[in-house]
């Protein structure tokens, strides 16, 4: 999936725009399994599953390593992540990377 359209438009359209959405949403796009996926990123099934599930939130070095990965520009799985770990800590601030 090539991320055409814009944060703000997806947040506006469908709610708060997670990294576990993203991480999904990639997955699903690429008609891969969670083994699979987990393969391509190098860590386990669990782990994968734990970040769509929402429970956990990767680094955020590791975020850009794994959207270089997928060919995905970094600066939006790193400003989802960021977002993620603002909205964790109950902070209403809105990141913008560049």
């Amino acid at each position: 999936m090539s991320i055409k359209y814009g944060l703000k438009n997806l947040e506006k359209d469908y709610g708060p725009f997670t990294f576990s959405d993203l991480l999904l949403i990639q997955r699903e796009d690429k008609g891969w399994t969670q083994t699979k996926m987990a393969g391509v990123l190098g860590l386990s099934k669990q782990k994968l599953c734990d970040f769509e599930k929402g429970r956990r939130l990767p680094s955020v070095k590791t975020v850009a390593r794994w959207a270089k990965k997928m060919k995905q520009p970094q600066k939006v799985w790193v400003q989802v992540v960021l977002q993620d770990q603002l909205r964790r800590d109950k902070l209403t601030l809105k990141v913008s990377v560049a």
